[in-house]
């Protein structure tokens, strides 16, 4: 029996819509990180670097995740612009590929 492939063409559009979002939300939350300081009240410079530092890598961790979230939103338009291109029995927004 070959196997058939249905694509919810509609529902990968959204998540990747939603993927979007995140990233360009986190990317707005990368710049505040950023900005996080304890000011000079510590009175430990080595401990004001260590904490500065910490939130630097913070900062570039949510920049990683905003770029693969919005890297992996346009691989998912992409694909099922894809699919949604062939020559396949599309019923309504869901795209059935014959046996693969």
């Amino acid at each position: 029996m070959a196997d058939v492939v249905s694509i919810d063409v509609a529902r990968v559009r959204a998540a990747a819509r939603s993927l979007q979002a995140s990233a360009e939300g986190s990317s707005g939350l990368v710049w505040q990180v950023g900005q996080c300081r304890f000011g000079n009240g510590l009175g430990d410079p080595g401990r004001e670097r260590a904490i500065r530092e910490g939130y630097l890598r913070l900062a570039r961790a949510i920049g990683a995740f905003s770029t693969g979230s919005s890297a992996l939103a346009r691989g998912l338009v992409e694909t099922v612009d894809a699919y949604d291109g062939r020559d396949t029995a599309n019923a309504g927004n869901v795209v059935s590929l014959g046996a693969l």
